[in-house]
């Protein structure tokens, strides 16, 4: 009978082993939100009831990769009207799409209050041609914030509007290392997504890395401290 027990003992200390990198081992009645990089800008956040945002699809050679096959979701987010972010053909059902001035304001959309921030390259002169898209949302208890290619950090309103974020997706790529703090500093994101071509060496505090272009994710996983994700380039 002790013998019994004792190789009950470790087949369960075997398979508690098993996992491993940063994301934590899957536990029955644990709920991940799963985060996908489908290149360039282009991420779908999927939520633990199947829920999906998929955000800047971009359309062929301007991304590096391309988009699987079937591409599907329930929302589609576009940050700017161009063709690294806005090829919402590739998408083989009928998303609900927030973009320019549709997108600006709270959106209920399957259940989620999706916010849509302006932000213009030149804000004397508010246009649509020089607009970027910040978008904001609460999936599982996460609060995102999608912020596309900013180029300056953000004013008074648009931090009012953004509040708190656990996790940013941010592109580098326009922003002076200056500025990239100063953003870090206003929305302190609990952890940091850089995207697009200048996305590779550029880190915030503890780096985790994804294994592959997947990473799973739910609130108790998220640092105490800003860090950085970082997924396979």
């Amino acid at each position: 009978m002790r013998r019994v027990v004792f190789l009950l003992a470790a087949v369960l200390a075997l398979v508690g082993c098993g996992g491993g990198g940063d994301i934590a081992p899957r536990t029955q009645g644990t709920r991940y939100t799963q985060l996908d990089w489908l290149g360039n800008q282009c991420f779908r956040i999927t939520s633990p009831l199947g829920t999906s945002i998929l955000a800047n699809p971009f359309a062929s050679k301007t991304g590096g990769r391309t988009l699987p096959s079937p591409l599907k979701s329930d929302i589609v987010l576009i940050t700017a009207e161009r063709p690294e972010f806005n090829n919402i053909n590739a998408i083989d059902n009928q998303p609900a799409v927030l973009r320019g001035g549709v997108g600006i304001g709270v959106n209920n959309v399957t259940g989620i209050q999706i916010r849509g921030i302006p932000f213009y390259e030149d804000p004397e002169m508010p246009a649509s041609a020089g607009m970027n898209m910040l978008f904001t949302w609460v999936m599982d208890g996460i609060r995102y914030c999608f912020a596309g290619s900013l180029e300056r950090p953000l004013d008074a309103d648009q931090l009012m509007q953004v509040g708190s974020v656990d996790v940013l997706f941010l592109d580098p790529g326009n922003l002076s290392s200056v500025a990239r703090e100063e953003i870090i500093l206003q929305l302190r994101p609990r952890l940091v997504i850089p995207m697009g071509r200048s996305a590779r060496g550029w880190n915030i505090g503890q780096l985790r890395s994804a294994v592959g272009s997947r990473y799973s994710l739910n609130r108790q996983m998220l640092p105490l401290q800003t860090s950085t994700l970082v997924f396979n380039q």
